[in-house]
């Protein structure tokens, strides 16, 4: 007798089991139709929720409905990778049955690219960002004029030539300056014929820098030098073009304009 109520248990706790577990899995998947949410792990203030909604439908639909399936996790990992946002994506993890969380580190933005396209958002390493800017439109980046070669084909690209790398550099450098605002773009133009570099100022006033920072030729004056000549002129007239010349010469000792 108490074998038979034992295997009687037995058979019971069998079927309440088989039962719950396709409701447990039923609880832990979204409803057909369900949203799922996607919050990315200290996200950037730069990333506005406009930016970053297609990149969340795009976690939320390889990642799939189940909470169950790691696969779609995976999918989800490698198609952010992809992408051209991040440099690193640790992990894509399910918090409940509508939302995930991804754990990730998104790319710098240094600058924007002017063509006859628009302007084209590129990170501090030269590489292409899969956003485009109608002109007059985009955030305040330093643009990059005059580039030689045509812009990558997709996100996360190489934008190569020697002239808009050393346009890259010029950008990070001047990023922290408190005057930055002041200048509307880096002008690579000159840089195929005298490797020279140029910032325009918002009042139009042309700054001869030189040679890329760092890169500087032997007579030149280094990119520290012309960074405290720029500061002198801010606290001496508010703004980095001075009283207002037409073009300002920097690479020299001797800081000449007309």
């Amino acid at each position: 007798m108490w074998i038979g109520a034992g295997a009687t248990l037995a058979i019971l706790a069998t079927v309440t089991f088989s039962w719950a577990v396709p409701s447990l899995r039923k609880k832990a998947q979204a409803s057909a139709g369900e949203r799922i949410e996607v919050a990315f792990v200290d996200a950037p203030s730069w990333m506005t929720p406009t930016d970053l909604a297609p990149i969340q439908d795009l976690v939320a639909r390889e990642a799939g409905a189940s909470a169950y399936s790691r696969e779609g996790l995976e999918r989800a990992q490698v198609a952010l990778l992809s992408c051209g946002w991040f440099d690193e994506v640790r992990q894509v993890r399910r918090i409940g049955s509508t939302s995930l969380e991804v754990d990730a580190t998104f790319v710098d933005p240094i600058a924007l690219v002017v063509d006859a396209g628009g302007e084209h958002l590129l990170d501090s390493r030269a590489r292409l960002l899969p956003r485009t800017y109608a002109t007059g439109t985009a955030p305040n980046l330093t643009r990059i004029l005059g580039a030689s070669l045509a812009r990558p084909q997709k996100p996360g690209q190489l934008w190569g030539g020697a002239d808009l790398l050393a346009g890259v550099e010029m950008a990070k450098l001047i990023a922290t300056q408190r005057w930055r605002a002041q200048v509307s773009a880096v002008d690579v133009s000159d840089f195929r014929t005298n490797q020279t570099l140029s910032l325009l100022t918002t009042k139009q006033c042309k700054l001869i820098w030189g040679r890329a920072p760092g890169r500087e030729a032997s007579a030149e004056v280094p990119a520290a030098q012309k960074l405290r000549y720029l500061d002198l002129l801010t606290n001496q007239y508010g703004r980095i073009d001075g009283a207002g010349p037409q073009s300002v010469d920097l690479s020299v000792d001797y800081v000449g304009s007309h």
